[in-house]
């Protein structure tokens, strides 16, 4: 394996916490209605047929998002919420409850180190909005933020990393690539980055391991 000399993040999920765990924090304080939805489904779980589809890549992330939506909007007498309303409604906390602070660190480290730092996301400015977006301090140490949004082009596309890549201006195999969807890592592999699964249970795995091939 070459030496890694660039970091490449997804966004939701590895710099931000996942939306399994947020929807559950907000609705604990705020729906206990939502609660008893998102134990019957199992949200974003194991037991959650449609996110077990999306992970088969059956469904896309973006019909996931919209049904659940949809459905959390319902649970609390909304009946045309969207995946922006669920998004900013679960992120209507402050900061440090949704960035993950070891990955903030992880990048911070990198930027210190001279090294490449890019995002590779689905979804930013659709999910979340280009005002929230273009407000979020954190965001500023990306060199280059593409945005499939933006792009048109989404993971698993080959087409969406290589445009990662080029922002980057390395080789793919000097390339650390952190994600937490399976289907999103196995394409980063196949294109030839040193892609790395995010998992929520444990980010520190990833980043140490991230750490370790960077130098950091």
């Amino acid at each position: 394996m070459a030496t890694a000399r660039a970091l490449l993040l997804d966004i939701g999920g590895v710099v931000l916490r996942n939306a399994r765990e947020l929807i559950r924090m907000r609705a604990a304080v705020d729906a206990p209605e939502v609660s008893a939805y998102l134990e019957e489904v199992d949200f974003a779980g194991p037991g959650d047929e449609l996110w077990q589809q999306m992970l088969r890549h059956e469904v896309t992330e973006r019909e996931y998002w919209a049904r659940r939506s949809g459905e959390v909007g319902r649970a609390m007498g909304h009946d045309d919420w969207t995946t922006y309303d669920l998004i900013s409604w679960i992120y209507h906390r402050p900061e440090p409850d949704w960035l993950a602070a070891e990955v903030v660190e992880l990048m911070t480290d990198a930027k210190a180190a001279g090294l490449p730092l890019v995002a590779l996301t689905n979804d930013l400015v659709d999910f979340h909005g280009e005002e929230w977006a273009s407000a979020q301090e954190w965001l500023k140490p990306f060199d280059t933020i593409v945005d499939g949004s933006v792009t048109g082009v989404l993971k698993p596309d080959p087409a969406a990393y290589a445009l990662a890549i080029e922002a980057i201006g390395v080789p793919a195999g000097e390339i650390v690539y952190l994600d937490d969807m399976p289907v999103n890592v196995a394409g980063g592999t196949a294109v030839g980055l040193q892609a790395i699964e995010v998992a929520h249970e444990d980010k520190g795995a990833a980043v140490a391991e991230a750490r370790r091939r960077l130098g950091l």
